[in-house]
């Protein structure tokens, strides 16, 4: 999700961009600077060239207060680039480094859909199952709608981050009654259209299954076991040393969110190192089973016109363009790079004050991780400055870029 609040308040660039999710991510990442717009392969190992090109190019829009975060660039599992820039709160004086917490945002979805998943694997729920099973008071119009609906933004159910406020403290219960007497706005399964409701309800299904809270069970079944120690449900005033703070605008704070509200949609902090570590796992296929795993990365649902009209996974391979799929937790898509396509996993998030993108190119191996406290920078002026002659440095030096 690109919203400047996930399960808050989306921003009116975040709202432009979940009209069309792939473009959401390469406008991220093209905030980000990093442009591994190259379509990479991964062996043999790429020069340091254009790397220390991409850092140079961040830490100059960083100067000129255009970029403020962290980045980390992989490839092969390899770290080439893990490097803060900028502040981590300007009136301290204190710089981001590798290690500094940001909010995700919407990033948070690929932990709760895991969530889901890892109590699929302990039998308690399958993803098929109605939600009635798990609500008590199910509304009528509710009573089709599966988890499957819920991890795939296809339930029809209204998003309540357009609505709630975001300074009032609430309950996962609150935050299900607030829309759950609301009208659906298509027949389940019928239509893409993201919605928080959908992960704010999946989180309430973990704590009625867990018997305890879902920041608990997160922490237990997938934090310490991965050893995340610096991802977690945030705090409405976090640490500030361990912490970014939040800016809408160069050195403008954002406005405070109550972090109940984003709840299992957007609620968590974590660093690029931590996130690399999450990806590295699931790719690698050391957490959870394989099946679960196939699962977050195959096309559940695919919609092929920027509207959320649903198509086969295979329509894309020749529209592309406006043509995504979600898995559970992940969009999964091809991006354009100098006339050929890459495929790409990402999911990319907002909340006050914070953006996020977290990014797999599978076939090349290379990932792409970009965390920012400055939720206003302007992606459209360093698209323009980044000219063509620079990203194909990129690509010669990473060597070949991939088929069609």
């Amino acid at each position: 999700m690109q919203p400047t609040v996930e399960s808050e308040r989306l921003s009116t660039r975040g709202r432009r961009a979940l009209g069309v999710m792939a473009a959401a991510v390469v406008v991220i990442v093209a905030a980000s600077i990093v442009y591994m717009h190259p379509t990479l392969t991964s062996r043999p190992a790429p020069k340091t060239g254009p790397i220390n090109a991409i850092d140079h190019f961040i830490s100059s829009a960083a100067q000129h207060q255009m970029f403020s975060g962290t980045i980390l660039i992989a490839q092969n599992g390899k770290i080439l680039l893990d490097k803060g820039y900028g502040w981590a709160d300007q009136g301290k004086r204190m710089p981001n480094q590798p290690g500094t917490r940001f909010r995700i945002g919407s990033i948070t979805k690929q932990f709760t859909a895991m969530a889901i998943l890892l109590l699929q694997e302990q039998g308690r729920l399958h993803v098929q199952d109605p939600i009635c099973e798990y609500i008590s008071g199910c509304p009528a119009t509710w009573k089709t709608i599966t988890i499957q609906h819920l991890l795939t933004h296809t339930s029809g159910i209204p998003d309540y981050a357009t609505t709630f406020p975001r300074q009032q403290a609430a309950s996962p219960a609150q935050l299900v009654a607030a829309f759950e007497s609301k009208p659906l706005d298509f027949a389940p399964g019928a239509k893409f259209s993201y919605s928080n409701s959908g992960y704010a309800i999946l989180g309430s299904i973990v704590e009625k299954l867990a018997g305890e809270s879902y920041s608990q069970f997160l922490q237990q079944e997938i934090f310490d076991v991965l050893n995340l120690s610096n991802t977690g449900y945030d705090q409405n005033f976090p640490p500030l040393r361990q912490h970014a703070t939040g800016y809408r605008q160069p050195w403008v704070k954002a406005d405070y969110v109550d972090m109940s509200v984003p709840y299992a949609a957007g609620a968590l902090y974590s660093t690029v190192d931590d996130l690399f570590r999450w990806d590295q796992a699931l790719v690698n296929r050391k957490f959870a089973s394989g099946e679960s795993v196939q699962q977050m990365f195959t096309a559940q649902v695919t919609a092929c016109d920027g509207q959320g009209t649903i198509c086969a996974a295979s329509d894309c391979d020749a529209q592309r363009i406006n043509c995504y799929s979600y898995g559970y937790g992940w969009f999964l898509g091809q991006f354009s790079v100098g006339g050929s396509y890459v495929r790409v996993n990402w999911h990319p998030g907002g909340i006050q004050g914070f953006v996020s993108v977290n990014l797999y190119y599978p076939d090349q191996e290379i990932t792409l991780i970009v965390l920012s406290n400055l939720e206003s920078f302007n992606w459209t002026l360093i698209t323009q400055d980044v000219q063509t002659a620079f990203i194909q440095q990129l690509v010669e030096a990473f060597l070949v870029p991939s088929p069609a």
